[in-house]
């Protein structure tokens, strides 16, 4: 019984860290917006520190991330850094592909995402990510879309036209994806040089 309940609580405390990341941005019918202030992007405060240091560290965390850094990465040297990132099957929605379905499908998107990051003496700004997902359709022989507000062209839409959330789990999906990148970002920078 006793190592049982260690067990448990070890598992849980893995479970637990896994979520523990902040809630940086929450996303709204118009896109993502700051958690604290709803501002379109948010400041780390890096005091006694100059922009191009901050730029070199966040840079260097940056390279460590992606493959190929270069095709992903476009710098204004010391100014911004802006990511063009893409995933595949990076998104997973429950949702009825047509009306004759009975219960849903797990339909999982490919994510294209960019965030650019700014910088100044003592202080990064995060300007909020945009994205697009997307899942290649065989019987089409194109792609369909999930966006965040129906279209003429595309009703496939996580808010309707009444601003209801009609695909919460892509609410959560989208808010963790870009939470948790942004925590490694600034996790990795801090280990570069014990900020």
């Amino acid at each position: 019984k006793w190592n049982m309940k260690i067990l448990y609580t070890l598992f849980t405390i893995i479970c637990l860290s896994q979520f523990s990341y902040a809630q940086y941005f929450t996303l709204t019918s118009n896109g993502f917006v700051s958690s604290k202030d709803k501002t379109d992007y948010i400041v780390i405060d890096k005091p006694n520190t100059k922009k191009n240091e901050l730029y070199r560290i966040v840079l260097s965390a940056l390279s460590s991330m992606y493959k190929d850094p270069k095709k992903v990465l476009s710098l204004a040297e010391n100014e911004s850094i802006t990511i063009n990132g893409y995933e595949q099957e990076a998104l997973t929605v429950k949702q009825k592909m047509n009306y004759m379905q009975i219960g849903k499908s797990k339909i999982e998107y490919d994510l294209s995402y960019s965030i650019t990051i700014l910088f100044k003496d003592d202080k990064i700004r995060i300007n909020r990510p945009s994205f697009e997902a997307r899942k290649w359709n065989s019987s089409i022989g194109d792609y369909y879309y999930l966006v965040l507000n129906p279209t003429s062209k595309n009703k496939n839409s996580i808010y309707n036209k009444k601003n209801e959330v009609d695909y919460p789990d892509a609410v959560t999906g989208l808010e963790n994806h870009f939470n948790k990148l942004i925590q490694e970002i600034l996790d990795k920078s801090n280990k570069i040089n014990n900020w």
